[in-house]
């Protein structure tokens, strides 16, 4: 599981550099580097503490342990369908959530200082 969480924050890290040493594409027009680490951050952040929760409801609620990877045949398609759809919807929220309230707080701090 170490090594796993390892893997995914060097690919976190390699996407992180691409995206900043980038040009600008226009699409995030106004926000600087430092607010859109920030919100990266906290979305990479509100992330794990949401795929945690997740989890832990689901043993909860099941009984059982939430499928470690939904594509094996192991899995039964209902428990990896529904695994899947909940567990992409959650983080997709979580995601644009966190870095909406970090843009907001950092613009907030900004604009304070000024």
């Amino acid at each position: 599981m170490i090594e796993q969480m390892q893997e995914k924050l060097s690919d976190l890290r390699d996407t992180a550099a691409d995206r900043f040493h980038d040009e600008p594409d226009g699409r995030n027009t106004g926000i600087g580097k430092t607010e859109n680490l920030l919100a990266y951050a906290a979305a990479l952040g509100a992330t794990l503490v949401a795929r945690n929760a997740l989890q832990a409801g689901w043993r909860t609620t099941l009984n059982r342990e939430p499928p470690k990877n939904p594509a094996s045949p192991e899995v039964d398609w209902k428990d990896a369908l529904l695994w899947g759809a909940v567990s992409g919807a959650l983080v997709g929220i979580v995601r644009i959530a966190s870095r909406r309230a970090s843009s907001g707080a950092y613009n907030r701090y900004v604009s304070k200082r000024r």
